[in-house]
């Protein structure tokens, strides 16, 4: 039985069409649509209602939080709907530092965030929330998930 089978696994696979592109260049061929992955520099910025900066970055409505990134080239981004990684736009001690953000980009300018990364004195350092009595991290300011304590901020060296 075993004899059979492998001449025909042999003679499918060999017969698979293989994509042009993978075939000549040894790379993956991407969508066209698909977001392209970026970093930028600048600060978070507090929107408005129209999704246009406002007067400050400093006092965000706090019932309201909409945020957005002006990059040190002087470009608006938006962040997407829903995006978990902007709750650490909530606090104020964060959109007060000079940022680095990797994220995917849509269309519109719309960031989606997989990193956010503070700039001191030309080096980056990570930005996150963590519960020493637990050890657990976070990427939003709170309450622990587990033992109900304040997460202490932190920056640290990548």
């Amino acid at each position: 039985m075993s004899r059979l089978l492998v001449p025909l696994f042999a003679a499918l696979f060999l017969h698979m069409p293989v994509p042009p592109l993978a075939a000549a260049s040894g790379r993956i061929n991407f969508q066209e649509d698909e977001p392209a992955l970026v970093v930028v520099r600048g600060r978070a910025v507090c929107l408005d209602s129209t999704g246009r900066e406002g007067d400050s970055f400093f006092g965000c409505d706090e019932a309201n939080h909409s945020f957005g990134f002006a990059s040190k080239a002087g470009k608006l981004y938006k962040f997407l709907p829903g995006d978990a990684m902007t709750a650490m736009l909530t606090d104020i001690r964060v959109r007060q530092r000079e940022l680095q953000v990797t994220a995917r980009l849509h269309s519109g300018y719309r960031l989606e965030v997989i990193k956010v990364q503070s700039l001191k004195e030309g080096k980056l350092y990570d930005i996150f929330y963590y519960c020493d009595v637990c050890d657990i991290k976070s990427y939003a300011p709170g309450l622990c998930p587990c033992c109900r304590n304040e997460l202490e901020f932190k920056e640290t060296p990548p």
